[in-house]
């Protein structure tokens, strides 16, 4: 259990469980079935019956990267309501040999209890389940978003410097901007020296880990970290990670 900070008006502590109750998620689930927003489960929700919203949604999870999935909820008389639901996985696709890159995903937020800073407590819990579980092997979180509030929200929260990879294409759910929060252990990794035949390859890369793809487009990103993959383990994991997303441009 935990208590949102900076919500002004009267509000019970929200707890959080990893188990996906049923009774807990399916109101959530036909909220978002029935709003049409940047979200990879909306889309396949909206396709089907709204009886079928839970089953939808667990097969999304069997096919999809393997996930944490946290629900986030209030307890008052007696009776227990959603306020929002969110997901932490190791790593960004499921055939992926190595963790590293923590994404964080498919979060929603009850329309109720919107605009009262419910996101930014989600958030910050997931954060802490990302350090907790992968401790100094924690290079970077991954999320990607459509919302400019939102993308303000990681970038104040997240405990490091935080840089667009590019924009990802989700389908019909819509193209997001791809974000990533590179930790302090990983900029202790990348200042590590090369062997002499690749400083030029990393010199090329520093400015998209300074400023991402503002500076260098992830094509050109992922030829710089090809060279560099083989001399030291977090280049590797970085490519890896860019590589599974093969809808970013």
């Amino acid at each position: 259990m935990f208590t949102p900070n900076g919500v002004a008006d009267p509000f019970q502590p929200l707890s959080v469980t990893s188990e996906c109750h049923r009774i807990l998620l399916e109101p959530l689930l036909w909220q978002l079935r029935d709003e049409k927003c940047a979200h990879l489960w909306q889309p396949l929700l909206a396709a089907s019956p709204a009886a079928d919203s839970y089953r939808v949604f667990l097969q999304a999870l069997e096919e999809g990267r393997p996930s944490t999935v946290f629900t986030y909820y209030t307890s008052q008389d007696g009776r227990e309501e959603a306020v929002g639901v969110g997901t932490v996985s190791a790593r960004a696709a499921r055939y992926l040999p190595e963790d590293g890159i923590s994404v964080l995903g498919r979060t929603y937020v009850n329309p109720k209890y919107r605009r009262r800073s419910i996101y930014s407590q989600l958030l910050q819990h997931r954060l802490e389940q990302c350090a907790n579980h992968l401790g100094e092997r924690l290079l970077g979180v991954h999320i990607g978003t459509s919302s400019p509030r939102v993308e303000s929200v990681f970038r104040s929260r997240f405990p490091g410097r935080v840089i667009r990879i590019g924009n990802e294409n989700l389908g019909t759910a819509g193209v997001v901007r791809a974000l990533l929060g590179i930790t302090a252990q990983l900029d202790r990794q990348l200042a590590l020296p090369v062997p002499k035949q690749l400083i030029e390859s990393r010199r090329k890369l520093e400015s998209f880990f300074s400023q991402g793809a503002d500076a260098m487009s992830v094509r050109e990103a992922r030829r710089g970290l090809e060279a560099l993959k083989d001399c030291q383990a977090a280049y590797r994991v970085l490519a890896q990670f860019l590589n599974s997303l093969t809808d970013l441009h």
